[in-house]
């Protein structure tokens, strides 16, 4: 993209023709003319605009002087290509202001499916995964953050792209609290110092590694169905990243949760290097995968195709944090126990249950092994039911219970 200036002032009529329509007929599609005259150049517009091919755009008006923009429309060839030159530029590390105004700009243009597209388009001419990753740096979502969340698509629960959406929503609530821990952790000189720090950091480790669920929904159910369409490399980076968290999760989790077996300044290293980057790039990840890969899915997926991944989901179960309503719908309903007193837990779910058909599945998160409603099952349902545990501990049990 590239934008020219042509200053007509004084100029006589035929002079002033002269350079302004050989200057906008040598546009390529993206490049802007910038026409200075002395008067309103009202004329000049309406021909340009019955003509379809161009964006106009005052500058600035009088009274002196007028500043017209003329920008030629891009072909969708022209388009990407000159997308596909960007986040390659953008993919090499340094980046000028020049290069991040035209980001802005051609983004700004560009829906989530075009973006994912072309990315797949540059690994199969060679570009790896890694540099591709890259190009997605933090100028890269600064550039189309605002304009992809302006275009994003929303459905509403059960949708399986709803759900993953609110698990999201949670995960992002703890990356929130951990970063706001770390610079705690960094000043503090023993594990004494972290008090009540330690206690949530443990809790926010058992809920990112919680979200187990929540990538093998996304890598056994919804990649492969984006796969059947073509789109294979945005899912295969997603995937990449996938890897790199459960490392970075697990290794928390297993510090924070033995914290006395270290010295405290591996304690404190270990938890610092996993911690930052999961506070910094797991975000981003969330961010690309609700505005750019689950918005090609909405775009490219048969309705058919979505009760095909709800009835898959549900097959594999859901997060701990899962918002009951989102998973309710087909054959399956969640209930989490844990917010409830005790003495309502049982009356809640034989509530559910008694209104059940067969081949109905009541999903329940407990903060116990709910070995005692198992008990109560089989005196009463004998026969009449399947029970399965989905998780067993450490800290939350997932138990599926389906009427037969």
């Amino acid at each position: 993209m590239v934008t020219k200036t042509i200053d007509v002032k004084g100029l006589d009529h035929v002079q002033k023709e002269g350079l302004i329509f050989p200057g906008i007929e040598s546009l390529k599609g993206g490049d802007t003319l910038r026409v200075v005259v002395e008067f309103n150049p009202i004329p000049l517009v309406y021909m340009l605009k019955a003509q379809g091919k161009f964006q106009i755009e005052f500058e600035k008006e009088g009274p002196d002087e007028w500043v017209l923009n003329v920008t030629k429309t891009a072909t969708e060839a022209e388009q990407k290509k000159q997308l596909k030159d960007l986040i390659g530029e953008l993919g090499k590390g340094e980046v000028s202001e020049e290069a991040k105004g035209r980001a802005r700009e051609l983004l700004n243009k560009v829906d989530a499916t075009t973006l994912g597209l072309l990315e797949q388009e540059l690994i199969r001419e060679g570009v790896s995964h890694d540099a591709i990753r890259s190009s997605l740096c933090d100028i890269h979502l600064e550039a189309m953050r605002d304009s992809l969340v302006a275009k994003r698509i929303e459905v509403e629960a059960p949708h399986p792209v709803n759900t993953l959406m609110e698990e999201h929503k949670v995960i992002l609530a703890h990356l929130v609290e951990l970063r706001d821990l770390l610079p705690g952790i960094e000043q503090a000189g023993s594990l004494d110092d972290l008090g009540a720090s330690l206690e949530t950091l443990q809790d926010i480790a058992h809920h990112l590694v919680e979200a187990e669920s929540h990538h093998q929904r996304e890598e056994d159910v919804l990649f492969p169905m984006l796969e059947r369409h073509d789109v294979v490399e945005p899912p295969a980076i997603m995937k990449m990243d996938h890897v790199e968290f459960r490392k970075r999760k697990q290794a928390l989790f297993q510090v924070t949760h033995h914290p006395g077996e270290l010295g405290f300044v591996d304690f404190q290293g270990k938890v610092l290097d996993a911690g930052e980057y999961l506070a910094k790039e797991l975000e981003s990840h969330i961010f690309k995968e609700d505005n750019i890969l689950y918005q090609i899915a909405l775009q490219v997926l048969t309705p058919e195709e979505w009760a095909e991944v709800k009835r898959e989901c549900d097959k594999i179960g859901y997060c701990c944090f899962t918002p009951q309503d989102q998973i309710k719908g087909g054959n399956v309903v969640g209930l989490d126990l844990r917010p409830l007193p005790p003495w309502e837990r049982h009356d809640k779910i034989f509530e559910i249950w008694d209104a059940f058909k067969p081949g109905e599945t009541l999903q329940i998160t407990n903060d116990h092994d709910p070995r005692p409603l198992h008990y109560q099952f089989e005196a009463e349902y004998k026969g009449q039911y399947e029970w399965e545990y989905v998780q067993k501990g450490p800290k939350d049990w997932i138990v599926t219970i389906k009427r037969i």
